[in-house]
């Protein structure tokens, strides 16, 4: 990072944005802007073995480093994104009886701790997203502060994930020495890094395609309707390559042709084609047909698309999605993604680029692989200035106490 731009940033003003997935671990720094997130830098590397705590701690520990010697600044609070067939969205309902016939904070906040109480079985509680409200008899209030009735009811989402898996994850990060400030949903993450804010007001879903799992996510305006996660997604992708080309290959080989030769258009390739692929021992190079790698491709993809099609169809959130389908991961890489997406779910798709601040970010970091990390800065941000003003509103607070008590001392003493 330039010497006069670090400078000019306040240590209180950085945060950090940490995305463990199945293939790699990206830390990403940036600064609090006023209403959005500059991205300063990333310390990035490839993730061997996902399923061995020791070997993400490793990686994590050279991944911060990394980034600590890059910006030159110490890493430690980091908000991390959590997502993966252990996390769970639930829907709850509340309902209260006003006190004072009118709706008051502490009301809409009574009837969302109402909704959110769930049973212990349903997991370890990462965010709680209320819906609309009711009141008395009328639906669809999405602020009822102030307005008279009697009963006050609202609908939320409620994401959950098993205990252990946060506690296992929570464990990574403090041995490799750092702390988690919060755990963040990865599709909300990167839906606050690619969203618009006319597809969240006319409904949109942000699925995210990875290495290790695909993630859906539904938002209404600033509500989350709905989310879910498949365990299938790259990994599976390449796993086909490599036990479906007629030559036997390594899963790392496999990784690499997808990278390089993969696509989902069909149509737009020729049958004989080819692409050479190294023998086994010292067969030297075989050719192999691209047309067979894109058909394979293509139905693992189209297979993923439709389960979660027939995911949202049956938890009746798809009548909500009017505004299409975001598409975000590394798998946005394959070339007609997009246009496969759109085939099965019968919506507009568009692949989802992170943004910065207003002056924008490095082409570097533009990638739909870099959402969920670019997200997280947004979510941290945000966040921080919430509590800014929260702290703001208390020391005014406290501020007019202390005025109002020496005026009422003054009073007593001389009059």
């Amino acid at each position: 990072m330039d010497e006069n731009k670090r400078n000019e940033i306040k240590k209180e003003d950085l945060v950090f944005g940490l995305d463990i997935g199945a293939s790699k671990i990206d830390l990403f720094m940036g600064a609090i802007m006023e209403d959005s997130v500059s991205v300063l830098e990333c310390g990035h590397l490839a993730l061997p073995n996902a399923d061995e705590m020791d070997s993400v701690v490793e990686v994590l520990q050279k991944v911060a480093h990394q980034l600590e010697t890059l910006a030159s600044v110490d890493v430690h609070d980091v908000y991390v994104g959590i997502a993966g067939k252990h996390v769970s969205s639930f829907n709850y309902k509340g309902l209260v009886t006003l006190p004072t016939g009118e709706v008051r904070s502490q009301d809409i906040e009574y009837v969302k701790n109402q909704a959110s109480t769930i049973p212990e079985t349903a997991g370890q509680i990462i965010h709680v997203f209320p819906g609309e409200y009711t009141l008395d008899d009328q639906p669809g209030i999405k602020n009822p502060k102030g307005l008279n009735g009697r009963r006050l009811g609202v609908e939320v989402q409620v994401v959950t994930s098993r205990p252990n898996a946060i506690q296992n994850l929570d464990k990574c990060v403090k041995s490799a020495g750092l702390h988690v400030v919060d755990f963040v949903l990865e599709p909300l993450a990167a839906a606050y890094s690619v969203l618009t804010d006319d597809e969240r007001e006319l409904g949109v879903a942000l699925i995210d395609i990875g290495a290790g799992s695909a993630d859906i996510a539904v938002f209404v305006g600033e509500s989350v309707r709905y989310t879910a996660s498949l365990d299938l997604a790259g990994n599976v992708i390449t796993s086909d390559i490599s036990k479906c080309l007629k030559v036997p290959i390594s899963l790392s080989k496999a990784e690499e042709i997808k990278k390089k030769y993969g696509t989902c258009k069909i149509s737009n390739l020729i049958e004989e084609e080819t692409f050479p692929v190294p023998g086994v021992g010292d067969r030297g190079e075989v050719p192999c047909s691209r047309k067979l790698l894109a058909r394979v491709i293509s139905a693992r993809v189209e297979e993923i698309f439709k389960l979660l099609a027939a995911d949202l169809k049956k938890h009746k959130v798809d009548v909500l999605i009017n505004g299409g389908i975001v598409l975000t991961g590394g798998c946005c890489a394959l070339e007609g993604i997009d246009e496969l997406a759109d085939k099965v779910f019968g919506k507009p798709v568009r692949i989802g680029h992170p943004r910065g601040s207003r002056t924008g970010i490095q082409e570097a970091y533009s990638n739909p692989s870099n959402a969920t990390g670019i997200g997280l800065l947004h979510y941290a941000a945000r966040q921080q200035r919430e509590n800014r003003k929260r702290e703001t509103g208390k020391q005014i607070s406290l501020s007019m106490k202390k005025g109002f008590q020496r005026i009422k001392n003054f009073v007593q003493t001389y009059f």
